[in-house]
């Protein structure tokens, strides 16, 4: 089968006509895809799946870490026991617990047996005149 070359002439370009259709119709073809995959991707609902599932990745990874016990520290004896009351002692003496009043009321009951002991009692109560400050002599000339 000889074909003259205006049959082939007509044969080749009818075979390119069909590779640049093909050539087109991948083009188009690939287009779509890239721009269908960017908008899945940049879609709101796929980034937070994306985070959350690297947020759990990382946990898995990284966040499963044994913490180490810490030792305790021990006290002895009656060292260990003056520290406690000392360190309860400066625990209550902060402003919000009114260290004054603790400290009045802690300082009468440790005071009130020894100062009855030591002191009479007065047999009569001071009176506002005994103990008031003498009168200024002022002139108003």
């Amino acid at each position: 089968m000889k074909l003259s070359l205006h049959e082939l002439d007509q044969e080749i370009s009818e075979i390119e006509a069909r590779i640049a259709a093909e050539r087109l119709a991948l083009e188009d073809a690939v287009t779509g895809c890239t721009n269908s995959l960017r908008d899945t991707v940049a879609s709101p609902k796929t980034l937070l799946a994306l985070a959350g599932i690297g947020f759990a990745m990382g946990k898995l990874m990284f966040g499963r870490k044994q913490p180490e016990p810490q030792q305790v520290a021990r006290k002895a004896g009656i060292l260990g026991m003056l520290t406690g009351v000392a360190g309860t002692a400066l625990g209550l003496m902060q402003p919000k617990f009114g260290v004054g009043s603790i400290a009045r009321w802690a300082a009468s009951r440790a005071f009130s047996g020894r100062r009855a002991k030591s002191a009479p009692a007065r047999s009569e109560p001071r009176s506002a005149a005994s103990t008031a400050a003498p009168p200024r002599a002022t002139s108003y000339r």
